[in-house]
């Protein structure tokens, strides 16, 4: 076995709450053990309208669950705030010069909230723990390249992993959500409910459907240019109201310190009509902003013995690239996203490498067309006037918070002879039954979790269908996972970004999912927060947050 030198680069369990806790949480506050000014404790709080339906980073496949993953949780390596893979638990890595064997050696300093040191065998257990087939956890796949006897443990800290096939994205793999270290994998825990991590912030206390609050863990191995430990903040306060409004509400009343996104009824009473904000609202908040790497899309369930499973009808590819022509994105960006999202170019995201708009051309598919788009239905017996016959499309299920996207699509496809019915499910509910092929149609959307464009297309890999990975369309097609692989050994480069086109490119051709339109990261945060940091993967990084109005360590 090739052995590598490593390469430098420096840059409790926890029970429910009870009601007592939340009386008794400004004494909690005032007791914590800080190391700012005598007296104050400085707290930083949003909302997480969708809550926190599990802690387990394996598990972590919605933006507010990943956002708590990065508190309590880290990896061996992550992504900053410019997708640049750093050195995380793991405090020197190394690759052999065939691609094959990855080598970390851990940091010494580094130890989970219970006190005891992150050690190798953490890892191995977490890693065992995420790709066992029973557990089937949906970040099962960001593992698939390794061997299955491919860890190899040398002492407390250091490991390698072994790889069946040459992987240039794999650093970023591990920088996902789903690659953090588990306390002891796990094993004997109960990663839905407990803190096993070794973040910058521990589990206080967690009321579901309520509230969360995180304190400082002072352990932490991090510190800034000066020294001084990481993270400033004494805490954090996670609230979970769903009530409409009520996020933007809190936030205008300083209850809230920071806000994701803007929905039209935000964007009216922010901005004035030349888009400039209105004058009451100059200098309380910054505005954070940069292309999201995110898509926002409709799935068909494509599996015909899924399809006869449910008792599903079957829409082939020419109905399908029919309804995605029969969408005018610009307006239903303008109308529902309030202007802050471009209209889809494709299913991969114009800021990934080799794909901005002079590199890819626009599927036809995705303009919108509505007089091809009858002419294909027509052809296929479909339509609003007799003897054509309207198409029972199924039911598209969604969450509360997309219910105005859902009748949006059933009003302008039933124009068309199209009829698809809408189940509104509470998020949780949602997720499942996609994730168990129990809605023929079904809204989504898919935020990178490193950034290359494999992340996107990775979805319609065979090898990734759900429950076990994010294939929810259950899509294959063996040209495309042919191009995929091929890609997979190659380095980044124009070739490469060739065949990844040319896969996107066969898959909008099939139209198992139509992508609908690209954010933007847009975050709100108060005047008197610094310290912020965002990134096209919207990963909420608070270890360098600090008031400015004195508080701060």
């Amino acid at each position: 076995m090739h052995v590598m030198g490593f390469v430098s680069n420096k840059h409790l369990t926890v029970r429910p709450w009870h009601l007592m806790l939340v009386l008794f949480m400004p004494v909690c506050w005032a007791s914590c053990n800080t190391d700012g000014p005598a007296g104050h404790s400085v707290l930083f709080t949003y909302n997480a309208s969708d809550g926190v339906r599990s802690l387990d980073p394996g598990k972590a496949t919605d933006l507010e669950s990943m956002w708590v993953v990065d508190q309590l949780y880290e990896g061996l390596l992550e992504l900053d705030a410019q997708l640049e893979i750093q050195p995380a638990l793991a405090d020197a890595w190394s690759v052999s010069d065939d691609g094959l064997t990855y080598a970390f050696r851990l940091r010494p300093e580094a130890t989970f909230h219970n006190g005891a040191q992150v050690t190798a065998a953490d890892v191995e257990a977490s890693f065992n723990r995420l790709r066992d087939a029973g557990e089937a956890l949906p970040g099962r796949w960001v593992l698939h390249d390794l061997q299955p006897d491919g860890i190899t443990v040398f002492g407390r800290d250091s490991l390698q992993l072994h790889l069946s096939r040459p992987q240039p994205v794999f650093p970023g793999l591990l920088a996902t959500p789903h690659a953090s270290i588990v306390f002891q994998g796990g094993v004997g825990g109960a990663p839905d409910t407990e803190d096993l991590g070794s973040g910058p912030f521990l589990l206080k206390g967690w009321i579901p459907e309520t509230a969360m609050v995180l304190h400082r863990n002072s352990r932490y191995w991090m510190r800034d240019s000066a020294g001084i430990a990481l993270p400033y903040l004494d805490g954090v306060r996670i609230e979970f109201n769903r009530e409409p409004g009520a996020e933007f509400l809190g936030f205008r009343q300083g209850k809230f310190d920071f806000v994701s996104a803007l929905d039209p009824e935000w964007a009216s009473a922010l901005r004035q009509e030349d888009g400039t904000w209105k004058p009451e609202w100059q200098g309380k908040f910054e505005v954070h902003q940069v292309p999201y790497l995110k898509t926002d899309y409709i799935g068909f369930l494509v599996d015909s013995s899924g399809l006869e499973a449910g008792g599903f009808s079957k829409l082939g590819p020419s109905v399908r690239r029919a309804m995605s022509m029969l969408l005018d994105r610009a307006s239903l960006v303008r109308e529902l996203r309030a202007g802050e999202a471009v209209p889809a170019q494709g299913f991969v995201p114009p800021g990934m490498p080799g794909f901005d708009h002079l590199q890819r051309t626009l599927s036809p598919d995705l303009r919108w067309r509505p007089e091809t788009a009858d002419s294909i239905l027509a052809d296929l017996g479909f339509g609003v006037v007799p003897p054509l016959r309207r198409l029972k499309a199924g039911t598209l299920g969604t969450k509360p918070d997309m219910a105005d996207l859902a009748g949006a699509l059933q009003h302008i496809w039933a124009g068309h002879g199209i009829d698809v019915e809408i189940d509104i499910a509470p998020s949780s509910i949602d997720a499942e039954r996609v994730a168990r092929s129990q809605v023929p149609l079904f809204r989504k959307s898919w935020l990178a979790d490193y950034p290359d464009a494999e992340n996107f297309l990775g979805l319609f890999m065979p090898d990734r269908w759900s429950p076990n990975g994010p294939n929810y369309t259950h899509y294959a097609k063996a040209e495309v996972t042919d191009l995929l692989v091929r890609a997979a050994s190659m380095v980044p480069g124009q070739q490469r970004e060739a065949l990844l086109r040319r896969a996107e490119s066969l898959v909008m051709q099939d139209m198992p999912v139509i992508p609908l339109w690209h954010d933007q990261v847009v975050h709100l945060v108060a005047q008197k927060w610094e310290g912020w940091q965002v990134s096209p993967t919207n990963r909420l990084d608070l270890r360098r947050v600090r008031t400015s109005i004195g508080l701060q360590p």
